[in-house]
């Protein structure tokens, strides 16, 4: 589901059309958000697909070294201009996540580390995210919360029956959990 929205992202970008990109852009993410309970599991993929500005490692240059979903769109909402590297960036986002979908079918994904990502990944957006500090120029964070609430509710399903006889308790907390904030966020779904 996610190749065909980042391309039509990507193309957007390469066709030089900015409000077409800023249209497409939220929704080519959902997919790869919704996998970042598991994204470690993926090599390094996210850093070349999603890092923010200030996540580049000591030495880089963002000028050259700084690639992926949130270049692109700080090139879209802050500098309000697609050049020739903006352009190369989109062709190689798409190099990337079909990288990644290849990667997706053999990553080594194990319920421990699927129950760990999934919590840090709530962790994040309830003490990270929610200030704004991924989407900080598109603003289009309430997607990605949904995107990666139903990453680690996807997870919390597969991992639903063990829990289930281990802890009962914590499985209709954990329901009552994920349906709370599911209708929560919800509530922001329009606009």
């Amino acid at each position: 589901e996610t190749l065909p929205q980042a391309e039509k992202f990507a193309t957007a970008v390469k066709d030089g059309d900015i409000e077409a990109a800023k249209k497409a852009y939220a929704t080519s993410r959902i997919g790869w958000e919704r996998t970042e309970p598991v994204a470690e599991s993926f090599g390094d993929i996210d850093p070349k697909v999603d890092v923010r500005e200030d996540g580049l490692e000591d030495g880089q240059d963002p000028a050259t070294d700084w690639t992926g979903w949130h270049r692109l769109e700080k090139a879209l909402w802050q500098d309000k201009k697609i050049g020739d590297r903006e352009k190369e960036l989109a062709d190689l986002l798409i190099t990337d996540l079909t990288d990644w979908q290849k990667r997706v079918g053999t990553a080594d994904i194990t319920p421990t580390s699927m129950a760990n990502g999934a919590k840090e990944l709530l962790d994040e957006v309830a003490t990270g995210k929610v200030t704004g500090e991924e989407e900080r120029y598109s603003h289009t964070d309430l997607v990605d919360f949904k995107a990666n609430v139903e990453g680690a509710e996807k997870s919390y399903a597969l991992l639903k029956p063990v829990a289930q006889e281990n802890d009962p308790a914590l499985v209709k907390d954990l329901d009552k959990q994920f349906a709370a904030l599911n209708t929560l966020l919800d509530r922001y779904r329009p606009d």
